[in-house]
């Protein structure tokens, strides 16, 4: 028996198979019909083997950062266009005002002047009236226009009526009226705005027209001084006023107040300026006296406007802290603004007190710089007030001292300037660099200052600018900055060169002597560092030429004046100095200076007391050459000793009989021909010896 055929496919190619299975037969002799077997499917082609596909390399993230993300675009505001019925209103208004003011200037003689007047008024109460129902009803446009026209009509009313003649006796003046007019006005619409506070004509009116009241009223009235103070009251009643009101109202405060509190403080500086400049120029008292009512110079004027203007900045400062203003402008600006004027005012102020007017100048520069520099915080308001204050009155006062040519008070400027290089530096606003630098060169510049006005003569400047070099050079010995180091020495320089110059001026050699000789203690312990070994050199430079100019100052004949000295302190720098070397080099140039001379000029029996000294000097040295084995004392020593000896022997020759000479020259011929090969073996010994010698 056959199973049927079981199909499957090929693992490899996935070709499809058949599997026939023949089973044997039964042993049944009947022959059994055999079923017809089903056709088999053709084969099917082998499908090709598909490779498998190839892995793809992932794209690298990218990174966009949000910086650099395009903003997304804002969008358009639409353009505000003018309505249709704001433009009927204010073609409106404009219109009734221009027949309000054709009424009046056409029927002035049909109708008398209070009548005209009386009906302007009226029309302007209906239209302020009018607003109020307008305001409650929601009727904004319509309400602004109202009243708009309302405050024109009552100034064109109030400007008619005293046009026209309305007070013919004149009882007030022009600009008086003008100002009580303004104040009217501004009552009107104060009052409206009580009453309509909807309406932000009202607000706006009131403080506009209300800043014409007071300076008009004043203006011809008072001193400049008391109108000034008038002002810095309409300022705070301003701002405090227009602080409570709309946002409208607010801003439109804020700068009518700013404006008229700029201009108190510009007129007031002005002022104080033109009395200092009229003081000390007759140009500007001639130009600006009938300006003033010839009052120009007067005192009292001038310290009624300085406190006005100090008062005035002290509020603008109190206004700026307190008071919730529009802030657009950095912070601490208007502060220092103020500060900038009231000490403007201050510092020209105080040069026209009497007598001690510049001295208090200087001293409230000095003051106040000395109080920004002990200040703990550096940042703020605060700071930035009382960096403002400084600068200022320090900046005035060194002008001024310098338009008059002051010149002690600029020598008292730049010593206190050197004071407080020192405390900048000390309490770390200056770098050491810079203060350094400025210390010395401020100090250096006030002593010529003071020396040239005559309050120092030129030997105390002199000694004053050799103290300020050996002073720099003292701190270049305690700090380890090559470059501070450097500009020390050279302000050091500086200073010895001008006590030089003020020497020359003098013609004193003492004074010459003594500036170097103060320059160059110093700069002997600044030479014992091992870095600056050199500096030595200099000092023992120095300290000859001194000693040199102390002996000419002292008309002194005795040459030991002149080389003992120096030779003492070559002595001292080659033996602090000596590093193993040769003695040539440390100790010679200080033996040669001190005993060359004096034993070239030993030659008299009347100079016994010199030769003694030289020869026990020589002596001495020989010892010490000998002991420590130093080549340059042992061999100065011996030649000294040999020409004292070679000219007393000079001296006492004549007197020798001559057969002394010659048996004294035979026997020596004769000792040393007879040892010559011990006294050569001798003289070789002595010739290593004195070789191998330091």
């Amino acid at each position: 028996m056959n199973a049927h055929p079981t199909p499957f496919k090929c693992p490899a190619c996935q070709t499809p198979l058949h599997l026939d299975v023949h089973l044997p037969p039964p042993p049944n002799p009947l022959p059994q019909p055999t079923p017809p077997q089903p056709a088999a499917p053709p084969p099917t082609p082998p499908r090709p083997a598909t490779a498998a596909p190839r892995p793809t390399r992932a794209a690298p993230p990218t990174y966009q950062s949000s910086l650099r993300q395009p903003a997304p675009p804002k969008p358009k505001q639409p353009r505000r266009r003018l309505s249709p019925q704001a433009t009927l209103l204010s073609l409106g208004v404009l219109l009734l005002l221009a027949a309000g003011v054709t009424f009046l200037a056409v029927t002035w003689d049909s109708l008398s002047i209070p009548v005209q007047a009386s009906i302007i008024a009226t029309l302007a109460a209906l239209a302020l009236a009018g607003s109020v129902p307008a305001s409650r009803h929601k009727l904004a446009g319509t309400a602004e226009a109202l009243a708009i026209l309302g405050t024109g009509l009552l100034a064109v009313d109030l400007y008619g009526a005293h046009a026209l003649g309305l007070d013919p006796a004149k009882a007030v003046d022009g600009l008086a009226y003008i100002g009580l007019a303004a104040a009217l006005v501004a009552a009107a619409n104060l009052l409206m705005s009580r009453i309509a506070p909807t309406v932000v004509t009202y607000g706006v009116a009131t403080i506009i027209i209300g800043q014409f009241a007071l300076p008009f009223i004043l203006a011809g009235q008072t001193g400049l001084a008391l109108f000034l103070f008038g002002l810095l009251l309409q300022v705070t009643i301003t701002v405090y006023w227009s602080a409570a009101g709309t946002k409208v109202v607010h801003l439109t405060g804020t700068i009518c107040a700013a404006l008229v509190f700029w201009a108190l403080l510009i007129t007031g500086t002005a002022r104080i300026y033109l009395s200092l400049a009229a003081h000390y120029s007759p140009q500007a008292r001639a130009d600006f006296g009938d300006f003033f009512d010839g009052s120009l110079t007067a005192l009292s004027p001038v310290l009624f406007t300085t406190l006005v203007v100090v008062l005035a900045g002290a509020t603008g400062i109190f206004l700026l802290r307190t008071v919730p203003l529009p802030r657009a402008l950095p912070p601490a600006l208007g502060e220092s603004t103020c500060t900038a004027a009231a000490a403007f005012a201050v510092a020209a102020c105080l040069p026209q007190l009497p007598t001690a007017g510049r001295w208090l100048d200087t001293a409230l520069a000095t003051a106040l710089t000395l109080t920004v520099l002990l200040m703990p915080n550096r940042t703020g308001v605060r700071a930035a007030v009382a960096w403002t204050a400084a600068g200022v009155v320090a900046m005035v006062n060194l002008l001024f001292c310098l338009l008059v040519a002051d010149v002690v008070q600029l020598g008292l400027i730049s010593a206190i300037a050197a004071a407080l290089a020192v405390v900048a530096v000390w309490r770390q606003r200056m770098n050491r660099l810079a203060g350094s630098v400025t210390a010395g060169v401020a100090a250096q510049l006030a002593i010529v200052l003071m020396t040239y006005d005559g309050l120092f003569n030129l030997w105390t400047g002199g000694i004053l600018l050799a103290l300020v070099g050996a002073a720099s050079i003292t701190i270049a010995c305690l700090v380890t900055d090559p470059p501070l180091e450097r500009w020390l020495l050279a302000c050091a320089s500086a200073a010895a060169v001008l006590a030089g110059v003020f020497a020359l001026l003098e013609g004193s050699s003492s004074l010459f002597g003594a500036a170097l000789t103060i320059t160059a203690a110093p700069l002997v312990a600044y030479g014992m560092r091992p870095a600056h070994r050199r500096a030595h050199l200099t000092a023992v430079l120095l300290l000859a030429v001194a000693n040199t100019a102390f002996a000419l100052g002292a008309g002194a004949t005795t040459i030991e004046w002149f080389t003992l000295p120096p030779a003492a302190v070559m002595l001292a720098a080659g033996i602090y100095g000596w590093r193993d070397q040769s003695s040539w080099i440390f100790l010679g140039p200080g033996l040669l200076l001190g005993l060359v001379p004096s034993a070239l000029i030993a030659n008299s029996n009347d100079d016994y007391l010199r030769t003694t000294f030289v020869v026990a000097a020589a002596v001495a040295i020989i010892l010490i050459g000998t002991r420590f084995a130093l080549q340059a004392p042992f061999i100065i020593g011996a030649g000294i000793l040999q020409k004292i000896a070679l000219w007393q022997f000079l001296d006492v020759a004549p007197l020798i009989p001559r057969w002394i000479t010659l048996a004294t020259a035979g026997l020596i011929l004769l000792t040393v021909g007879a040892t010559y090969e011990r006294r050569l073996q001798n003289a070789k010994q002595a010739a290593r010896w004195l070789t191998a010698l330091r």
